[in-house]
């Protein structure tokens, strides 16, 4: 006889986990990941804005440092050169008051051979001319006549002279010099009294 046997399958539990992953949690790990790539994105924009506002305050403080440390060194230039000015002008003045206290004390007849060499050196050649003088100058000038032959001059005595004043009368014109102005022109001028005066000229 056949004997009837009963094969039973055990059906699979409902908690085994399912070989195919959900279109729900696909979608979600799209949108996480996008979510990620975006504030990546966003953070390496703020740390490029960080790093070019960074650079910005850099360059700034670094234009103003130099800037003030500029205005400072231009302020020191100016105050070195003032006092260099300042101490430029009191040598000259020192100077020129050493100067005029020696040719004061110069002699009268050593001024008017002075005048007269002067005079001389400007007429090369000597010319035939007429020399004008003071009559306090007279003597003077008559000696020193005597001792250089190569003057032309006839000697010709001028009383509205000052002393210490010769003019030099030729053909090409007169020549005036005296001993206030050879010692003005011998002496230098301050810079300052030097640059106004010639603004006049």
């Amino acid at each position: 006889m056949f004997c009837t046997h009963k094969i039973e399958l055990n059906a699979l539990p409902h908690d085994l986990p399912t070989p195919l992953i959900p279109r729900e949690i696909l979608t979600e790990y799209a949108q996480s990941r996008q979510l990620l790539e975006h504030a990546q994105a966003q953070a390496q924009e703020l740390m490029r804005q960080a790093e070019t506002q960074c650079e910005t305050v850099l360059k700034n403080a670094s234009d103003q440092f130099w800037g003030r440390a500029n205005a400072q060194l231009q302020r020191w230039e100016s105050e070195r050169q003032a006092m260099f000015d300042h101490l430029e002008e009191a040598a000259t003045l020192v100077i020129n008051k050493a100067v005029r206290g020696l040719l004061e004390e110069t002699l009268p007849a050593q001024r008017v051979t002075a005048l007269l060499k002067k005079l001389l050196v400007t007429q090369l050649p000597a010319v035939e001319a007429s020399l004008l003088c003071n009559p306090q100058d007279r003597e003077l000038v008559e000696h020193w006549l005597l001792a250089n032959c190569d003057a032309l001059w006839t000697l010709r005595v001028e009383s509205r002279l000052t002393a210490g004043s010769l003019i030099l009368e030729t053909e090409d014109g007169d020549f005036h010099i005296n001993w206030d102005d050879a010692v003005n022109n011998l002496v230098a001028m301050p810079p300052k009294a030097s640059s106004s005066n010639n603004a006049f000229l």
